[in-house]
């Protein structure tokens, strides 16, 4: 009875509320409004720059393996070392028959700066006691990038022995000294998930684990100089050595990430073929010439190689720890391995004599150089 009592006032409001609403032109009508259209600031010159170059930073890219960082310059500190190791075997030469010698430069930290944006960079350090210093420039991207390296250092240690000489020369610091130049360059495989400058600079991130074939190509050269009277004569007159090489090769590179790029693992190796080696020693003329002039003259002589083609081989790891969108931690290192081999006559023996009647040189040297760089980076704009 009362659910019907409702319902029949329920419909006496419906016809009430219809009878009386107005007709024509005082009908009531739903407010009108205009469309709501979203403003945007315009952006600047500048402005327009950077996000064309952000586009083209994530060319050809998987968003779900890699992004870049929400701030594009970076300015770090960064501590760097690193060590030329070397060990030389000769045979049948002259006056000293058999020739051993290992030596290994300084270790010792250098302080040093980055700056970079994007995927360039720049960076220099230095050592504070005996002012020598490394240099480095990076352009890397996802498809390819190229790495210059150049370090100046000396060798803390080693020895020199022949078996024509008495005893061994025992080497002390600032006897020797080193020059090394690199220009690294790569092709990336897999560069839709693969990157390495996620790995080494910092300047994208991988937020997934994905590995790639890696095609590398490398330019060397070293100079290792005699910076004592007594070594150059110990060494029949020597007074440098210089090396160039160019090197190709294959390897693979892995980035392993748990945790959608706050940390990132990477571990790559490349065996390489030297497919061009050039050395040349520098010395005093009694090295070269049959008889010894009436002054002093230093001359150099080009070593021809054993081999057209040698085998070496890079190596690379990384650890990268994002702690946030601002700030980075990481560690990276290079280890490179560099060969050559003569079999040359590089020496004149007596007067009267010439290099074509003297005995055939073997010489067999093998360098490993490595450099590691911890570094903090703060990220802006």
């Amino acid at each position: 009875m009362l659910l019907s009592f409702c319902y029949v006032i329920l419909f006496v409001q419906q016809t009430i509320h219809y009878v009386l609403r107005p007709a024509g032109p005082f009908a009531l009508t739903e407010p009108q409004f205009p469309q709501m259209q979203a403003v945007y600031p315009r952006l600047n010159w500048w402005e327009r720059l950077i996000s064309r170059a952000d586009k083209h930073f994530l060319k050809n890219v998987d968003i779900d393996y890699i992004s870049l960082p929400r701030y594009r310059f970076t300015i770090g500190i960064n501590g760097d070392y690193g060590s030329v190791y070397t060990s030389l075997k000769c045979s049948n030469v002259p006056y000293y028959n058999q020739v051993d010698a290992k030596f290994g430069s300084n270790v010792t930290p250098k302080l040093g700066f980055t700056v970079g944006f994007r995927n360039m960079s720049f960076g220099y350090s230095w050592d504070l006691f005996r002012g020598y210093s490394n240099l480095k420039f990076s352009l890397m991207q996802n498809t390819y990038g190229i790495d210059l390296f150049r370090r100046k250092t000396t060798f803390s240690g080693g020895y020199i022995d022949a078996s024509g000489t008495e005893g061994r020369y025992e080497l002390s610091s600032n006897d020797m000294s080193t020059t090394t130049f690199f220009l690294s360059g790569y092709v990336v495989l897999n560069r839709r998930k693969f990157s390495m400058p996620a790995a080494f600079k910092a300047s994208y991130i991988q937020k997934r684990s994905a590995g790639s074939v890696l095609i590398v190509a490398d330019f060397m050269y070293s100079r290792l100089a005699y910076l004592n009277d007594e070594l150059v004569k110990r060494t029949g007159g020597v007074h440098e050595m210089e090396l160039y090489q160019i090197a190709v090769g294959a390897g693979y590179g892995y980035n392993y990430t748990p945790n959608k790029g706050k940390v990132l693992l990477h571990i790559s190796a490349t065996p390489m073929l030297a497919v061009l080696s050039r050395m040349f020693i520098t010395g005093n003329d009694s090295m070269f010439m049959p008889q010894e002039a009436g002054y002093n003259l230093i001359l150099s002589r080009k070593i021809k190689p054993a081999f057209p083609v040698y085998v070496t081989g890079q190596a690379k790891a990384a650890i990268v720890y994002n702690i946030s969108p601002r700030f980075v931690l990481a560690f990276n290192t290079v280890v490179n391995n560099i060969r050559f081999r003569a079999k040359d006559r590089m020496i004149a023996v007596g007067d009267g004599s010439t290099l074509t009647e003297n005995p055939l040189i073997n010489m067999h040297t093998m360098t490993w150089d490595w450099n590691a760089v911890l570094f903090f980076s703060v990220r802006f704009l």
